[in-house]
């Protein structure tokens, strides 16, 4: 081979080789070429999809394969109005299986946009809807209806505005819970887990005073059993619980607590927040007491419901039992284990991803006229029934 050829080889060689390497280290950027050269495009992505158990609709189970996922050229534009003062301003939809939209923050842009989502809590009585009906207006709470602190979305003007729902209700037209579990049909040592714990109930806890009146039934319920009370509404100065050191206090958990009350401040149609969840990342047992249909939701034996007894003292004694048999403690810990928490925000059941998909459908608009009977009438229990 002359020193030409042997030249041109090593060129080529080496441009291939950059080639590769340019390809691997930035396929997003080719698929956002993708996106914006075509007005669909599909392409394969290597992912583990989850779906949603017809039997438990708050529980996921992957799926292994192949999934064609889909851009548009054509990018919906998603604006904020009130946008909440936790909200992350994350703005990609790379992790979503329709991925051609955007966000912003900035209401200057709701006059272009194709969605706008309002944040209806805390609703300042100064906004007002516009009369663009080629827009969505989408209604976003993701507190129960007894924690709005604003009646403007329920104003005349209102009426008939918002087209979807956006809540953590499963009825919701795009139904955000705060979470859902994964089933992965793990397993735990159980002696390891009776071995090193020694105490019984832990609560974490922050609101004192709440329409559910969970602390009442909590000082009732301490009268039978040791319930140890972390956080703002602790008895005890050294159950400490500051926000900085919410993962510390979630490992105690895993050391020290068989049990944890996951009790809702509000008794709301499918109202269950973090505080089931967070259990699935332990080896406690949760305790729920809330408005939701637990049963339906979630796995059987995987928690304990305190509608299952009739009196704190009753669901005292249950949990002393079960202090007493290994046998019967254990069965619960062994099936809970099957599932593991899993922060549904990187996946596509993320709101973001559900909207998305969404715009980019044939969109059906619903127009509801009496906000205040969708969300709030009939869907609370405002006077519990289960307290001394």
């Amino acid at each position: 081979m002359s020193c030409n050829y042997r030249l041109c080889f090593v060129i080529c060689l080496v441009t291939s080789l950059a080639a590769v390497a340019f390809y691997l280290t930035n396929t997003p950027l080719l698929d956002a070429f993708l996106l914006q050269s075509s007005s669909l495009t599909t392409y394969t992505r290597q992912l583990s999809p989850l779906e949603v158990s017809i039997e438990h609709p708050l529980v996921l189970y992957r799926q292994s394969l192949n999934v064609t996922t889909t851009g548009y050229e054509t990018r919906k534009r998603i604006v904020w109005m009130n946008v909440p003062p936790w909200y992350k301003t994350v703005k990609s939809f790379d992790h979503c299986y329709v991925r051609s939209c955007e966000i912003s923050t900035n209401e200057a842009h709701i006059s272009s946009a194709d969605a706008v989502v309002v944040n209806g809590v805390n609703l300042p009585a100064s906004k007002q809807p516009n009369t663009n009906m080629n827009q969505v207006w989408i209604l976003y709470g993701w507190e129960s209806p007894l924690h709005y602190h604003s009646n403007t979305i329920f104003r005349s003007d209102w009426n008939g505005r918002f087209n979807w729902t956006l809540t953590y209700r499963l009825d919701s037209d795009i139904p955000f819970p705060y979470n859902r579990i994964l089933y992965t049909g793990g397993t735990v040592n159980i002696s390891d887990v009776l071995r090193r714990k020694r105490r019984s109930i832990a609560w974490f806890v922050s609101n004192c005073g709440t329409p559910s009146k969970r602390e009442v039934y909590v000082k009732e319920l301490q009268k039978y059993i040791d319930v140890d009370i972390y956080g703002a509404c602790r008895q005890n100065k050294s159950f400490d619980c500051s926000k900085e050191r919410s993962f510390e206090c979630l490992g105690l958990l895993n050391t020290t607590y068989r049990f944890y009350l996951s009790f809702e401040n509000s008794l709301c149609k499918d109202y269950i927040t973090e505080k089931l969840y967070n259990t699935f990342m332990t080896t406690a047992i949760p305790i729920v007491r809330g408005g939701a249909n637990y049963t339906r939701l979630l796995p059987e034996g995987t928690f304990i419901n305190t509608a299952s007894f009739d009196s704190p003292k009753s669901l005292a004694n249950y949990i002393k039992y079960l202090e007493r048999n290994e046998t019967a403690l254990s069965d619960i810990l062994q099936r809970k284990q099957k599932y593991q928490y899993i922060n549904s925000e990187g996946t596509d059941f993320d709101w973001r991803c559900q909207l998305c998909a969404k715009l980019h459908g044939n969109i059906t608009r619903t127009h509801y006229t009496d906000m205040k009977q969708w969300l709030r009438t009939g869907k609370c229990l405002e006077q519990p029934t289960d307290l001394p």
